[in-house]
């Protein structure tokens, strides 16, 4: 791999039995974590989790990569917005896993071409290309026309 970038993220109990804390090396990032409800833990305000900060980091990520695949094509992606249902639950081993839904909608841009864009952005996502054969994903593309929701043609393995 050519390096094209590297950031340096840490994290560091804030004392016993509470959350710890989360801090890039650079751009000043600083998150106190807690753990879902489904892992004993509760809702307190100013908290993440890591699930919310991989989504966050997925959604973001592909968004890039459909603006850099888009750029290649002069297509026009206006109203692009990605979403994705993060899901952690317990494997068959005992241990935790990951399931993630992501939608991308492209509504100015018809079916065809708006799924050509996201496969070609599936190339320029390393979040994407990271969980490809370790995380139950689903992609589903949205262009215009596609009812909100429906999910049109349908969910693609990831």
């Amino acid at each position: 791999m050519r390096v094209l970038g590297t950031e340096t993220v840490s994290a560091t109990p804030t004392g016993p039995e509470r959350p710890p804390e989360v801090a890039t090396a650079a751009a000043g990032f600083q998150a106190v974590l807690a753990l879902p409800a489904g892992f004993g833990g509760s809702e307190r305000a100013g908290t993440t989790n890591p699930e919310q900060l991989f989504g966050s980091a997925y959604t973001g990520c592909f968004v890039f990569a459909v603006e850099y695949a888009a750029r290649r094509t002069a297509a026009d992606i206006g109203g692009l917005r990605a979403t994705a249902e993060v899901r952690v639950g317990r494997a068959s081993d005992g241990g935790n896993e990951l399931e993630v839904d992501l939608v991308v909608d492209l509504p100015a841009l018809d079916q065809a071409e708006a799924e050509a864009i996201c496969a070609r952005a599936e190339r320029f996502c390393p979040f994407h290309r990271a969980i490809h054969g370790n995380v139950v994903a689903t992609l589903t593309v949205r262009g215009r026309g596609s009812p909100e929701g429906a999910g049109a043609p349908g969910p693609v393995e990831a």
